[in-house]
């Protein structure tokens, strides 16, 4: 019998075939992964910048406990609330900010309110250890005409609370000229740990989890509204995975990171 000639056979000797190569890969990634990890689609979190290296070390664990991969996508949190909005598919907003949590909130996009997880608090640090007085002419001498790092002071968390303690120390418009506005938090560190930046005002997580930055002077945090966390399902999908963050085992990670217990 000339099978290629028998078109409905043939159609389901292919399917046959596709399902086996199926099978296959399926097995193979049981055997990488595991089972639970092959079982389900990852869930989307969409986190704040200065959350990664405490967040990569909780998907990990995450997914060993439960067998649930979570995919994790990192920007400011005022840029992930606007693609959230415009119908980016996340489960899980983690915000730096209780402003742009709100903004989503008001949207009517979170399956359940949110939860504080984490707080910190900023710094100033550098590249150079020594100590910085927070006047502006130690600052202007230690910048030496270079920039200040500091997120967009218009709509990223950190450059927000940055802005609020400069104003309240009484720098902020002479300092204005001398800011490298930057997209998010990230951005800020790394610019400080590249030592394109002299200085930069970042979150004590940041300095903390990074060789070679030092905090040069600490911030007074009644200069500024309190710096918290919060995460918030934006599907039922990720309800867990919030209960998991504002838990312990969350808290076991996010401390020895440098965050602050809620």
């Amino acid at each position: 019998m000339n099978i290629q000639n028998r078109g409905p056979l043939k159609s389901l000797l292919d399917i046959f075939a596709q399902i086996r190569r199926i099978v296959r890969v399926g097995g193979a990634c049981a055997v990488l992964f595991g089972p639970g990890l092959c079982a389900a689609q990852p869930i989307d979190v969409f986190a704040a910048a200065s959350l990664k290296p405490a967040l990569d070390v909780i998907a990990l664990h995450y997914a060993r406990e439960t067998g649930q991969a979570l995919r994790l996508s990192y920007a400011a949190s005022s840029v992930l609330a606007r693609q959230i909005e415009q119908g980016a598919p996340a489960d899980v907003f983690v915000s730096a900010s209780t402003d742009w949590m709100r903004y989503i909130d008001d949207a009517g996009l979170l399956s359940q309110p949110a939860r504080v997880i984490a707080a910190n608090r900023l710094v100033l640090a550098s590249a150079s250890p020594a100590d910085v007085t927070l006047s502006l002419d130690d600052i202007l001498a230690r910048l030496q005409g270079g920039r200040l790092a500091v997120p967009l002071i218009s709509s990223v968390p950190l450059g927000i609370y940055a802005a609020e303690a400069l104003s309240t120390l009484g720098l902020l418009q002479d300092l204005k000229p001398h800011l490298a506005q930057q997209d998010n938090a990230r951005a800020s560190l790394i610019s400080v740990l590249r030592q394109e930046c002299p200085l930069g005002l970042l979150y004590a997580s940041d300095v903390r989890s990074t060789p070679g930055v030092y905090v040069v002077a600490d911030i007074a945090e009644h200069t500024h509204d309190p710096v918290r966390y919060l995460a918030a399902s934006v599907t039922a999908r990720g309800e867990a995975v919030v209960a998991y963050l504002a838990g312990a085992k969350g808290l076991e990670v996010f401390v020895p990171h440098g965050f602050l217990a809620p």
